[in-house]
């Protein structure tokens, strides 16, 4: 049981590696610390304080492995939360048919191999609708390019991709 809840746990990780999907090229990562990039709105349309998309990003892998499987599956965009769970069945190491499924599985596996969710993230580019951003999972060495658009005050992830293992 332990050798499938680590290759569950792997593929839960790279499950977000989509189809074809236009991805932005990796790119060297900004000399300014990804928490020091918040897009500012428009001030005229909003006087509420925004995140930028690294800590939206960030606050999703908390949710994911607590889990508060509301918040972690409201962050993803209902064709990345398809794919993604389509890719989990696929495994045929567990079964799940929603996204609150797939999180809570995930959350079980993550903590079965004493994976925290600590990441490494750098902000390639974000606009006030766009971002994308190239994250390592530290406990595995994981790592891929995460796209996400805000629509309207929240981001939701709409892409992942797994570009290197550890």
């Amino acid at each position: 049981m332990p050798t499938t809840a680590i290759a569950v746990a792997a593929l839960m990780m790279s499950a977000c590696a989509a189809g074809p999907v236009a991805r932005t090229p990796v790119t060297d990562a900004p000399s300014q610390p990804a928490s020091e990039v918040i897009v500012s709105p428009d001030p005229q349309q909003s006087a509420e304080p925004q995140t930028g998309a690294a800590d939206v990003f960030r606050a999703w892998v908390e949710a994911s492995r607590i889990p508060d499987v509301d918040t972690a599956c409201a962050a993803l965009a209902p064709d990345l939360q398809s794919r993604m769970i389509a890719e989990v069945n696929a495994s045929g190491a567990v079964s799940v048919e929603t996204c609150e499924q797939m999180i809570a599985a995930a959350a079980e596996l993550y903590a079965a191999v004493g994976d925290d969710g600590a990441i490494d993230v750098a902000v390639q580019q974000e606009t006030a609708t766009n971002a994308t951003l190239f994250v390592t999972y530290l406990a595995s060495g994981d790592c891929g390019t995460v796209v996400m658009q805000r629509t309207g005050t929240e981001w939701i992830i709409t892409d992942e991709s797994q570009e290197c293992a550890g």
